[in-house]
């Protein structure tokens, strides 16, 4: 409020030079902005305070709710040069669930935001898998940071209202301490719960279990919270790694994927380092999608170093410079095709079926 005051203020001096008057419009607009999320916080934890908040559960698509949710911090983890990805346990039809939408989204929110306040450097991850508990299986949501951690003492009392863990720390990026508290008793409407690992400066993650409710029609989840053979419901699944330090870029083909005949596990590298690391703890990869261009470890030096242990895996090289030197580059190192960005869905359908053959089941 005093920064809204107090350059509002300042807004009536005729002398005031345009780019400083865009500078002190900002500073309010962003003290605006921090004061309708303090108030929508208090007005939120009063609510959950009368213990008559009841639940509205309908079917929902939980990717889309997670890619929405995405859409939003993206822009904001842009800002902070700080990357933001999104691993989906389940395809999009598996996805669907019934549960409060406007409670879920209410707890990622207030996730998401937490962790960009406290996370300088490194990255952000959220998503979710399947796990079984004595209930039966359930949905493990999660939010993991590299930020500054939480003190072992510190953990027991942080989802309490108004509390903050790091007081100077929070003081700097403000809010009233009462985001975590409202994650924690909206999970509990959901009649799920939430829970954290964390190290003091070495980052935190939060977790939220809630039911995994599907109508009668639904995908039959019972021993098979985490299929690990390639017959899944009948079909043959491939597993493809993509390689791809842009997050969206990679939920872009993800999608592209989950549109074709086939089904397909994908799962993601963000450097040629990791795309190496994956390759050697899994000899269950029947493809790759390597990006060229990548911090740590380019595609170029990944491609090479796989090909020395797994001269039969094929890799499709992707970049968005298609020129005739960076595919000879490509295939020089070991790359067995090249598509170009922006990817074409015909052009990766064709380009994947070339190298990987679906197996019909015999006729029943």
């Amino acid at each position: 409020m005093n920064g809204i005051l107090g350059f509002s203020g300042f807004l009536n001096n005729d002398d005031l030079s345009n780019e400083k008057r865009k500078y002190y419009v900002n500073i309010i607009q962003n003290s605006g902005n921090q004061l309708m999320r303090i108030i929508d916080d208090i007005l939120e934890i009063s609510k959950l305070g009368t213990k008559q908040v009841k639940t509205v559960e309908k079917q929902i698509c939980l990717n889309d709710l997670l890619l929405e949710q995405f859409s939003i911090f993206d822009i904001k983890a842009k800002e902070l040069n700080i990357p933001l990805y999104l691993k989906k346990g389940l395809t999009d039809k598996e996805s669907i669930i019934y549960t409060d939408e406007t409670k879920l989204n209410k707890i990622l929110g207030n996730l998401l935001e937490n962790s960009l306040k406290f996370t300088s450097e490194g990255y952000i991850e959220f998503g979710y898998i399947l796990v079984e508990t004595r209930h039966g299986v359930s949905i493990q949501l999660y939010v993991k940071d590299t930020g500054v951690g939480i003190r072992p003492e510190k953990q027991e009392t942080i989802f309490e209202r108004f509390s903050q863990a790091e007081k100077k720390l929070s003081e700097k990026v403000g809010g009233l301490g009462l985001g975590l508290s409202i994650a924690k008793e909206n999970a509990e409407l959901l009649g799920g719960k939430i829970t954290l690992s964390s190290e003091k400066d070495n980052g935190a993650t939060f977790y939220v279990t809630i039911p995994y409710r599907r109508d009668d029609s639904g995908y039959e989840t019972k021993n098979q919270a985490f299929p690990t053979n390639k017959e899944v419901l009948g079909k043959q699944v491939h597993t493809i790694l993509i390689v791809e330090d842009e997050e969206v870029n990679c939920l872009f083909i993800e999608t592209l994927l989950e549109g074709f005949e086939q089904d397909y596990k994908t799962i993601h590298a963000k450097h040629g380092q990791e795309a190496l690391e994956i390759c050697k703890e899994n000899n269950g990869i029947d493809l790759i999608l390597m990006d060229l261009k990548m911090p740590v470890m380019n595609g170029f030096e990944a491609t090479s170093l796989i090909k020395e242990f797994m001269p039969d895996l094929p890799i499709i090289a992707q970049t968005a410079y298609s020129t005739r030197t960076e595919k000879q580059k490509a295939i020089a190192v070991g790359c067995d095709d090249f598509i170009s960005k922006p990817i074409d869905e015909e052009v990766l359908k064709e380009t994947i079926s070339k190298y990987l053959t679906i197996s019909k089941l015999p006729p029943r």
